[in-house]
């Protein structure tokens, strides 16, 4: 269900929208008026309005395609987003190079993205290097994610928690506020990340996938 605050940007939409059909419509009804009944071809006055009403029409346009699709999100702006995170302890494997918590599909030149498969509860779960990082040291984080709020006291916590074997999940989801309304984002996440923690780097696979 689409929130309320939502409706400022598809209201928003609508009425750029309608000015930018208005305006071409306008610069047509103009300019037959200019021919039929003035006789002229040219009127610096009418170019004038034309330019003026094009630039204000694609003004409003790349404003809100920015303010939709291109506004990139502060996560240390929790009036504008909320950052939740779960934890959940990894189940180890067992492969024909040892024991692992985490399998790694290598990237090529061609497609350089890793791709992470790990196993919670019995489950498989898949995630790109483009989304997830996977650390052996806690000093790691700081360096490997610096733009995203991992709380390092709630990771130690969780390295005792979980013998430093566990998955964290961050989700950053857009709050009710203005901006966000008009970008159409309310209730919409923001950015999805994984943080996936190893004891030891022995404990990464790139060699023995498993189908389950």
């Amino acid at each position: 269900m689409t929130s309320a605050w939502n409706w400022i940007g598809i209201i928003a939409w609508i009425v750029v929208l309608a000015l930018f059909i208005w305006v071409f419509h306008n610069i047509r009804v103009r300019r037959i008026k200019m021919i039929v009944e003035r006789k002229h071809t040219f009127e610096w006055g009418s170019l004038l309005i034309t330019t003026v009403e094009l630039v204000i029409s694609f003004g409003l346009i790349i404003g809100m395609g920015y303010a939709t699709f291109n506004r990139r999100v502060d996560l240390a702006d929790q009036k504008a987003v909320k950052v939740s995170y779960q934890y959940e302890p990894l189940v180890l494997r067992v492969g024909t190079d040892g024991s692992y918590y985490v399998a790694v599909e290598r990237g090529t030149n061609k497609k350089p993205v890793h791709i992470y498969h790990y196993w919670v509860n019995g489950a498989r779960y898949t995630v790109s290097s483009n989304k997830a990082t996977v650390v052996s040291n806690l000093n790691q984080v700081k360096i490997a994610d610096a733009g995203v709020p991992w709380s390092q006291k709630a990771l130690a916590s969780q390295d005792k928690r979980h013998e430093r074997a566990y998955v964290v999940k961050m989700t950053a989801t857009y709050q009710p506020t203005f901006w966000n309304g008009l970008g159409v984002h309310v209730g919409h996440q923001a950015m999805t990340r994984w943080l996936i923690r190893v004891p030891e780097q022995s404990f990464i696979n790139t060699a023995d996938i498993q189908s389950n």
